[in-house]
């Protein structure tokens, strides 16, 4: 989805057609732009309703939004939350380091500003970002990622980019690490199966698995070797294919958590309790507590740290990946 998004900001960008009107201190943002392989043709600019954020009008009739630091951006533009807003406590909307989730109380009030909004609840989750005046948000229904202003009165779409040594990155890499880092932490250990490290831990990994995901399967295969390099595997059940939602949630209906080990491993191998009378919630409620990881396919491998393993974790770039 980054990927996709990249390259039509880039489109958008790049084929502007340039305008007559002229903006405030375009030329510099047009020449942080350009530096960053972006070109742009920047109409101008105009104040936004938000702290610390400008609004840059383009030739075709698009916007963007850019920090006053010109570091970040979204492509788009904000629009007016139809929801009726209570104002909220300014030393609760405080700013903390991005990746952080909003406290419960901040959460609780952002909610009660988005009550025109069907798929916002109490699964909904929110994080402070690098962009002054914008919260990343996902809905708690349907996992749908968004950014809100910290108020909550201005609703906006799409990723924050940033600009930063003359390079352009469609999405902030140390947020999403932080963000990633504070939704697997929160996961307690009811809700994961753990493999733990033989001897001293030198690495933990969390991995959402499916019994019937092949490479899920090619994972667990190798998750005694990990062990013996020091390596504690947390499995968190995370069914993407349908016939492995009953069976997933009779595997959680055990308590023990090295039973529980026990039991994935087999059914790993096809070998599960065909009687699914037994259903645990636990399945569900992690899914909604990791939304805001955007996870959209298995095994979905993240350090301990948050970061997001994309390469072959069957050769030495896995270890090397760990620090190891």
């Amino acid at each position: 989805m980054k990927k996709y998004y990249k390259l039509a900001l880039a489109s958008c960008l790049t084929f502007c057609s340039i305008g007559s009107q002229a903006g405030i201190d375009t030329q510099t943002i047009q020449q942080t732009l350009n530096q960053a392989g972006l070109n742009a043709p920047v109409l101008g600019t105009q104040d936004s309703p938000l702290s610390g954020i400008s609004t840059i009008k383009l030739g075709n009739g698009g916007q963007i939004l850019i920090s006053d630091d010109l570091r970040y951006l979204v492509a788009g533009s904000l629009e007016a939350n139809p929801s009726s807003i209570t104002p909220i406590n300014p030393a609760m909307m405080a700013d903390q380091p991005a990746g952080t989730p909003v406290s419960a109380a901040y959460k609780k009030a952002l909610l009660a500003n988005m009550s025109a909004l069907p798929n916002m609840n109490e699964h909904s989750a929110f994080f402070h970002t690098n962009l002054p005046s914008l919260l990343w948000g996902v809905s708690g229904k349907g996992g749908v990622p968004f950014l809100v202003s910290k108020d909550g009165k201005y609703l906006a779409s799409g990723d924050i980019g940033v600009l930063h040594d003359g390079q352009f990155s469609a999405n902030d890499e140390a947020f999403e690490i932080a963000k990633n880092r504070h939704v697997l932490h929160a996961l307690p250990e009811a809700a994961l199966a753990i493999y733990p490290a033989i001897g001293k831990e030198r690495a933990v990994v969390y991995v959402a698995t499916d019994i019937h995901c092949p490479y899920c399967r090619m994972f667990h295969e190798k998750i005694h070797e990990f062990n013996q390099k020091g390596i504690t595997i947390k499995a968190i059940g995370y069914p993407v294919y349908d016939e492995s939602a009953k069976p997933m949630r009779k595997l959680w209906c055990e308590t023990d958590n090295a039973k529980r080990a026990t039991l994935l491993s087999a059914g790993m191998k096809g070998i599960f309790d065909k009687d699914t009378s037994c259903q645990s919630p636990v399945i569900d409620q992690t899914f909604l507590q990791t939304q805001a990881l955007g996870i959209y396919a298995t095994p979905a491998i993240y350090s301990d740290k948050g970061e997001l393993f994309m390469g072959d974790f069957t050769g030495k770039s896995f270890y090397e990946f760990l620090g190891l």
